[in-house]
């Protein structure tokens, strides 16, 4: 039993007759005709009780409308379904986020969201590492992460570069009477320190900037967690550098910012995917809201 053959007993049934029938379908009586007979053979069930002026659905014929309506319906949905995935307006998105790249997220899915309501995100988050391995293995299409220093594997768009700041404890930044302060400064208090991470020189740029000054920072403890970073700050236990747009409103009235002096650290957002990975069109589409962020 095909599809085309319950298309065309669904005419027959709503059209009333085979003639009405076969001019909605654009073909001739005659082979319509052997189609709805070649149905019946095929069923071993006679469907339409065929009488000289009227016609009569049997009980057969009557289950056999409903399911035919049912499954039609249900081919067209798929077809509708499987369109809006490869257009990239329906399926599932799954993207890693590292953590110093977190403030990227909020404002692209909220217009995905807008423009791609059908799309189920899911969002895995960790540190670079973690994420290239999730890349490695099929878990996640995208990235949003560092730039990686071993560029062979990926395909990757670089974002606009982003400062570090000082964020510097409400109780202290009355001590700073300047925009800018220097690491001679910094130097002067507690340090928390963001943590090395495999595969990336930011650790080692920030302790050789100090170094560079002839100076040495005063490293209290390490975290790779920026979030941990902020609330200990926010709490008065000591100075950090991190990424300028990590400093979320919640920290405003407990951490003042400062630009930094003869301090060229940036974080390199990328967006990074695997070479010879045809992305979803959903991918695409999530990744232009990123570069327009």
């Amino acid at each position: 039993m095909e599809l085309k053959q319950l298309k065309y007993f669904k005419t027959i049934v709503e059209a009333g007759n085979i003639s009405k029938a076969a001019e909605l379908l654009y073909m001739a009586q005659p082979p319509l005709s052997q189609q709805l007979k070649r149905l019946e053979k095929e069923l071993d069930a006679v469907l339409i009780h065929r009488r000289t002026r009227q016609w009569e659905l049997t009980e057969a014929g009557r289950a056999l409308y409903k399911h035919a309506g049912y499954m039609l319906q249900k081919t067209a949905d798929i077809k509708e379904e499987i369109q809006e995935i490869n257009q990239g307006m329906r399926g599932n998105l799954t993207i890693g986020v590292s953590t110093s790249c977190i403030s990227y997220l909020p404002k692209s899915i909220k217009t995905f969201r807008a423009t791609h309501p059908n799309v189920y995100l899911k969002i895995w988050e960790g540190d670079s590492y973690y994420l290239e391995e999730l890349l490695s293995d099929g878990k996640i299409e995208v990235a949003l992460m560092l730039l990686p220093k071993q560029l062979e594997e990926y395909e990757l768009i670089q974002l606009q570069k982003e400062p570090f700041v000082a964020a510097v404890p409400k109780s202290l930044g009355e001590q700073f009477t300047e925009e800018v302060i220097g690491l001679k400064q910094i130097a002067e208090y507690p340090f928390l320190m963001l943590a090395p991470m495999e595969g990336y020189s930011m650790y080692e740029d920030i302790i050789h900037h100090f170094h560079k000054s002839k100076l040495a920072p005063d490293i209290v403890m390490e975290c790779k967690d920026i979030s941990i970073l902020l609330a200990l700050v926010a709490s008065g236990v000591g100075i950090s550098i991190i990424p300028k747009s990590e400093i979320h409103e919640a920290y405003h009235h407990d951490i003042t910012t400062f630009e930094i002096n003869d301090f060229s650290v940036y974080v390199e957002p990328s967006i990074i995917w695997r070479k010879n990975h045809r992305l979803t069109k959903a991918a695409e589409y999530f990744m232009n809201h990123l570069i327009k962020k």
